[in-house]
């Protein structure tokens, strides 16, 4: 009767990602589902490993480790989630597609610092 188990998902917005997960401690009380949401600019890697006769994985790090720190089996801010056959090719074009929001989201920032660095160098003239 200890059954343990996590199930969730990641849900990939235009400005953010989600992890939402569910915990199952027991056969009779389930617990709500919690949902953790990043920026792009906080998530930190994410990685899809894929190896033979081994559970294909989900590596998923934020720059904030206190934003995962809800999530079961966290370690400092890296989670790693087990990829059901079904979810393989999502999984691995999620961790394409976050990659590339994360250097839209960094050209973003970079172009915000330049534009006020050259207000204040601008203002000083």
């Amino acid at each position: 009767m200890g059954y343990d188990h996590v199930e969730g998902r990641l849900f990939c917005g235009r400005e953010y990602v989600e992890l939402q997960f569910k915990q199952k401690d027991r056969a009779f009380r389930k617990s709500d589902a919690v949902t953790i949401r990043l920026d792009y600019n906080e998530v930190g890697e994410i990685e899809y490993r894929s190896s033979w006769f081994k559970p294909k994985v989900l590596i998923f790090q934020s720059r904030i480790p206190e934003k995962l720190e809800e999530f079961p089996g966290a370690d400092v801010g890296r989670v790693q989630l087990l990829v059901n056959k079904e979810s393989r090719d999502e999984a691995r074009k999620a961790a394409a597609f976050i990659e590339y929001r994360q250097s839209e989201a960094y050209l973003r920032e970079s172009d915000k610092r330049m534009s006020e660095s050259r207000d204040e160098f601008g203002s000083e003239i």
